[in-house]
């Protein structure tokens, strides 16, 4: 699993371009996939797995 992201499109405030590391990784008890903070201002998010695929780069 990659630990760095790239927002595709603008997201939750986000600008795209937005890099975000991997801080934690959920397991399936979890509503969330992980949770990541960004590079530059270092505010977290919580992902789904399926905002993964829709908002940042493969």
């Amino acid at each position: 699993m990659r630990s760095t992201f790239t927002l595709s499109k603008a997201y939750r405030g986000f600008d795209e371009g937005t890099e975000f590391e991997r801080v934690a990784a959920y397991g399936p008890w979890h509503v969330a996939s992980m949770k990541l903070e960004s590079t530059d201002n270092l505010r977290r998010v919580e992902v789904t797995s399926e905002e993964l695929e829709q908002f940042f780069a493969a």
